[in-house]
């Protein structure tokens, strides 16, 4: 009996001795540079953000919301194979959305100059009079991926063309190479697909409102070491997302639906490994409470991101029976059943 009195004596003693409050703010914890920056094979003009890691004892969303966290630096992109060809970033500022619990001004560096696919970059930040948090990272733009399907353009009588025609209502395949040389291995681990669309939206006589829809972006990995891909588009799923989109109050939802119309774009965009890695690693599906997720950055002394990708694009049309049950151009129900179901 005395042994036993003695073990619950123990185990309220270690109970209310143990301490509630937990101290986070870790001992080697010091001021770092957070850098985001993905190159744009596709576009002439690049960004790159820098931040600054904050360590502090109060809440952290209201010290974000009222503290300056942006870096003045020294924001230089080189070429690896050519390092005559530099980059110096011009500061811009930039607003952020509001209603956002973070300070309202975000500085982004412009650098204008558009990367080749197959090449080095090295980025280096930095700060005056703070060699310690000097950053760097590199990273290889990869290959754009030659789209096979939807075709380029398909010939019609008259020496005319018009582009393919996409059956939302049904599956389809895309189908692609990683790269223009199809003879090549392929050097891409990652792909994303999106589908855009431009419309307007008339509100009200005198009351057009121009948009453009994005479906995506769907990631999905290169299978095995044949260059060439398929990715299969789930029946009806770009209808249906599109479909959820176009609720809003309109008299009519309009868009050009000519032969060579541009309105319907498939973006398919590489990833390179560094990037895929960060976007994979971060991904809320891949994870879940009880895993610990590492850190991944290919920043040298800092925190963050330096990746880069490369996109391809192919334009195309819509069949009759999807362009009715998105209610464009009031087309009017086809001869044939035309459902959503």
């Amino acid at each position: 009996m005395l042994r036993q009195n003695y073990i619950i004596f123990t185990l309220i003693w270690m109970v209310a001795g143990c301490r509630t409050d937990v101290d986070l703010i870790a001992p080697e914890a010091r001021e770092r540079i957070v850098v985001y920056a993905i190159l744009k094979a596709h576009d002439s003009v690049q960004y790159v953000r820098l931040g600054r890691l904050f360590v502090t004892r109060e809440d952290a969303a209201a010290y974000a919301a009222r503290t300056d966290l942006n870096v003045a630096a020294r924001v230089t992109i080189i070429d690896l194979r050519d390092t005559s060809r530099q980059w110096v970033g011009v500061p811009e500022t930039v607003l952020k959305v509001p209603d956002q619990p973070f300070y309202p001004v975000q500085v982004v560096y412009r650098l204008a100059f558009r990367p080749e696919a197959g090449r080095v970059y090295r980025l280096i930040a930095d700060v005056p009079d703070r060699p310690d948090l000097r950053v760097e990272a590199q990273c290889r733009v990869p290959p754009a991926p030659y789209i096979a399907k939807p075709e380029t353009l398909l010939p019609q009588a008259g020496n005319q063309y018009t582009y393919p025609t996409w059956d939302l209502t049904k599956k389809y395949n895309v189908e692609f190479y990683s790269q223009f040389n199809t003879t090549l291995p392929p050097q891409t681990p990652a792909y994303e697909l999106r589908v855009l669309f431009r419309y307007a939206q008339v509100r009200a006589a005198g009351d057009t409102v121009y948009k453009t829809l994005q479906i995506g972006p769907r990631r999905f990995v290169h299978q095995g070491t044949n260059p060439y891909q398929r990715y299969q588009v789930a029946e009806k799923e770009i209808l249906l997302t599109a479909y959820s989109n176009l609720q809003e109050p309109a008299q009519a939802y309009l868009y050009d639906s000519t032969a060579l119309s541009q309105a319907w774009q498939l973006e398919l965009t590489a990833l390179d490994t560094i990037l895929y890695n960060y976007l994979r690693i971060n991904d809320p599906a891949t994870t879940d409470f009880t895993t610990v997720k590492p850190e991944y950055t290919n920043v040298q002394n800092g925190l963050g991101i330096f990746g880069a990708t490369n996109s391809s694009r192919r334009y195309f049309r819509i069949d009759a029976c999807s362009q009715y049950l998105l209610r464009l151009n009031n087309a009017p129900p086809p001869s044939f059943t035309c459902t959503l179901e």
